[in-house]
C-alpha cells in the first residue's frame, strides 16, 4: 500500500535456521574421519558417485525448512540426489556446460555458497543473546505504537487536484467515491479509499504526525505530501494498541538480530577494503 512501510521483515531466511542448526559444522574444518565419511557414496548414478557431503546438505536443509527428519526424509534426499544427477549428466553431454553465460551462473551460485557459509560462521561466533532479544522487542514495539488509526485516503499526483478534491469533499461530496474515481493507490481504491487499521509503523513517515494532531472523525485540511504524491487523509477511528506477544514474533526477532550482526561485519569490511 502506497501509505505502508514494513515494520519486519515478512518471512525468516531459511540459512538462518539453517546456521542455528549446523552453523557450528559450517563454521569449522571437520576431522579426517568426518571427511572422509562425508566424502563416501550415499548413491550411484551411472557409475558416478554422489557423496554422503551432498546428501547432508540437502537433509540439514530440509530440515532447517521444517520437513521433519527421520528415514522419508533421507529416502526423498535419496531420490532428489539421483534426479538431479540424471539431469546433471544429460546437461553435459548436451555441452551446456561449456556455455559461458552457464558458466557464470556455475560461478555466481559457488560464490552464494561461500557467501551463506561466511554468515553461518559470523552468526556461530556471535551467538543472538535473550538480552539482545529483549531489546529488539523493546524497540520494536516502541517504533510501532501505543494506537492505531482506522483510515481512509486518496492518492494523486498533483497538489492542486488533491486541493480541489478536498475542497469538493469539504462541500460534502462523497469521500469514497471520489476516492473510487480518483486515488492512485490500487489497494485502497476499491474500498473507497479505505485503508483499514494500522499502526505507526505501517506508515511512511510523514503521514505519523499529522494523524497524532487528528481526532476521530476529522478530514484533514490540507493535502500531505510523501513520496509517492499527495494524499488527503480521513481519520476514522484510532484504539489503543495491543503489544504483540514476544514469543509469536522471535523469528522476526532472531531475523532482524542477525540482519544487524551481519551488516556490522560487512560495514567493517567494506571500510578496510579497496574498491574502485
Amino acid at each position: 500500500m502506497t501509505l505502508f512501510r514494513l515494520f519486519v521483515p515478512r518471512h525468516a531466511l531459511w540459512w538462518l535456521m539453517f546456521a542455528m542448526l549446523g552453523g557450528q559444522a559450517a563454521a569449522q574444518t571437520p576431522s579426517a574421519e568426518v571427511q572422509q565419511a562425508l566424502s563416501r557414496p550415499f548413491v550411484w548414478v551411472n557409475d558416478v558417485p554422489q557423496p554422503t557431503a551432498h546428501a547432508e546438505v540437502l537433509y540439514r536443509e530440509s530440515i532447517a525448512q521444517g520437513t521433519p527428519s527421520g528415514l522419508a526424509l533421507r529416502a526423498t534426499v535419496r531420490e532428489n540426489l539421483i534426479q538431479q544427477a540424471l539431469m546433471i549428466q544429460a546437461a553435459q553431454s548436451e555441452g551446456l556446460d561449456k556455455n559461458p553465460l552457464v558458466q557464470a551462473q556455475m560461478a555466481l551460485a559457488s560464490q552464494s555458497v561461500l557467501v551463506r557459509a561466511w554468515q553461518q560462521k559470523v552468526l556461530t561466533e556471535h551467538p543472538i543473546t535473550e538480552e539482545a532479544l529483549q531489546q529488539e522487542y523493546q524497540d520494536q514495539m516502541a517504533q510501532r505504537g501505543s494506537q492505531e488509526w482506522l483510515i481512509r485516503h486518496i492518492l494523486v499526483d498533483q497538489e492542486n487536484l488533491a486541493k480541489t478534491l478536498l475542497q469538493r469533499i469539504q462541500k460534502g461530496e462523497d469521500f469514497a467515491l471520489i476516492a473510487a474515481e480518483h486515488s492512485l493507490d490500487p489497494d485502497s481504491k476499491p474500498q473507497g479509499g479505505l485503508v483499514g487499521w494500522v499502526s505507526q509503523s505501517q506508515l511512511v513517515p510523514e503521514i505519523v504526525p499529522i494523524l497524532r494532531q487528528m481526532q476521530a472523525p476529522q478530514l484533514w485540511a490540507a493535502p500531505v505530501r510523501t513520496a509517492r504524491g499527495w494524499h488527503i487523509l480521513n481519520l476514522q477511528d484510532l484504539r489503543p494498541l495491543k503489544p504483540l506477544d514476544a514469543e509469536a514474533i522471535r523469528p522476526q526477532l532472531l531475523e532482524l538480530q542477525a540482519q544487524k550482526i551481519l551488516q556490522q561485519k560487512m560495514s567493517s569490511l567494506r571500510q578496510k577494503a579497496s574498491i574502485r
